[in-house]
């Protein structure tokens, strides 16, 4: 069974509160009025985290693409994964349990878009909280 954490320390709970006071970090395909804004924002989340944190030294990058899960559904889903303890770092679940029913072993391991150097918008947030790497 994958344990599931969602806020395992204070910089994921920084990084949570960042994206619920800035919303508009997510891209406008994620902005809803009605969700809680970490939902939109699962890129942003895992990839500041990787890099707030040890990184490539903990973590391993999974991307989840919802059309191999369904050909109802679209997009992508990023997260951060610990294989050898079957762990897994998804800052953008409101709770563990919204975890439950997500199919991580579909995912797959990857590299952030811009590889292993912070986006644009991971360096701005980072930088907004001083935790630059």
């Amino acid at each position: 069974m994958t344990n599931v954490f969602v806020e395992p320390d204070d910089t994921a709970a920084q990084l949570r509160e960042y994206v619920r006071s800035n919303p508009g970090v997510r891209k406008d395909e994620y902005d809803y009025d009605d969700v809680d804004p970490v939902e939109g924002a699962c890129y942003l989340l895992a990839e500041a985290y990787f890099h707030a944190t040890s990184g490539r030294d903990a973590f391993d990058v999974y991307r989840l693409d919802w059309s191999e899960v369904s050909p109802d559904y679209e997009g992508a889903h990023w997260f951060l994964r610990r294989t050898a303890d079957d762990i897994v770092v998804d800052l953008s679940l409101p709770t563990p349990e919204d975890g439950v029913d997500v199919p991580w072993d579909v995912a797959r391991h990857r590299a952030f878009i811009t590889g292993y150097t912070p986006s644009n918008r991971t360096q701005t947030a980072l930088s907004a909280l001083g935790l630059e790497s």
